[in-house]
């Protein structure tokens, strides 16, 4: 029996929507249309998919075991249409990565301006602001950067994530903090100051409050800021105390602000992530830019 998975897919979303109503603002089919591919998969089914049941529908028990299948099927087209995609980017010259705020900002310019001296032909886009995987769609982006906090569950399956790189994490003062006149400053002495807290996802504050739990501390929450520029602002005005990524540290000394020196600091780090096609569907320029990560990457375990 040959069953037209059109009928299938416009079932699922038919059965998903809970109505011909809502399924026909969805497809941009008439009613009519939509009943009609109905009665002729429930024809072939044997008994009636659903039931009407006041401006919505029930489904019957067929219909109910039709659930799975019409997903597995709508899944593997989606799965198909992504890799006829891919398969037509690697003959292109554009390299597409999205990539979460700080990272585009003060991690990736560099590695970008690298790139492109070697390959000035490819044509190279740069999502900055995502916060979580809902902002964008992943499967129209060549290569992700993300910190360990970013929702992975949702990515396509021909993606592989592995860590990129452990940035360090700096306790940073106003110029002026009369924590920088002890001789020493431990733990509990900073936080007789409030912590500036980044609301911008969790990447250093994650790193942070396990540090923070490890040692039997709380923080006094009083501020909370919406991006690593933000706590350099807010630290510079004496607002309180932040921490930072070591690299954004050394690229901004217009903050004005000092670095604290704390006990075990130099264990705390931020995982940073890239997530990238498996090799069958990586294009040439994708190919290069891990090449160039993994430059970088053993440059760094090298010091």
């Amino acid at each position: 029996m040959d069953i037209d998975a059109d009928q299938l897919l416009t079932f699922l979303v038919v059965a998903e929507q809970g109505s011909l109503t809502a399924a026909s603002r969805i497809l941009y089919r008439s009613q009519p249309a939509i009943s009609e591919r109905l009665q002729k998969l429930s024809t072939q089914v044997g008994e009636p998919l659903y039931r009407r049941e006041g401006r919505g529908i029930r489904l019957t028990a067929a219909g109910a075991a039709l659930l799975e299948p019409a997903r597995k099927l709508r899944a593997a087209l989606e799965d198909t249409a992504q890799t006829i995609v891919r398969r037509r980017r690697l003959q292109n010259d554009d390299l597409r990565i999205a990539a979460t705020p700080t990272l585009a900002h003060y991690f990736l310019p560099v590695l970008v301006a690298t790139f492109q001296k070697h390959h000035a032909r490819v044509r190279v886009h740069l999502k900055s602001d995502i916060t979580d995987r809902r902002q964008i769609a992943v499967g129209d982006w060549d290569l992700l950067f993300f910190d360990g906090g970013f929702d992975r569950d949702h990515l396509p399956p021909y993606y592989t994530v592995r860590p990129w790189r452990d940035e360090p994490i700096v306790c940073v003062v106003g110029p002026q903090h009369p924590l920088l006149r002890l001789p020493e400053v431990d733990w509990p002495d900073a936080l007789r100051f409030p912590v500036i807290w980044r609301d911008d996802g969790p990447g250093v504050r994650e790193a942070l409050a396990a540090e923070l739990a490890a040692r039997g501390l709380a923080a006094p929450f009083l501020l909370e800021v919406g991006g690593v520029d933000a706590v350099g602002a807010a630290v510079a005005a004496g607002a309180g105390i932040g921490f930072v990524a070591k690299s954004v540290l050394a690229q901004r000394p217009d903050w004005q602000v000092k670095p604290l020196i704390l006990p075990g600091t130099e264990a705390l780090h931020w995982t940073l992530y890239v997530a990238a096609p498996e090799p069958s569907y990586q294009s040439a320029g994708v190919r290069s830019f891990l090449a160039l990560l993994s430059e970088e990457t053993s440059s760094q375990a090298a010091f």
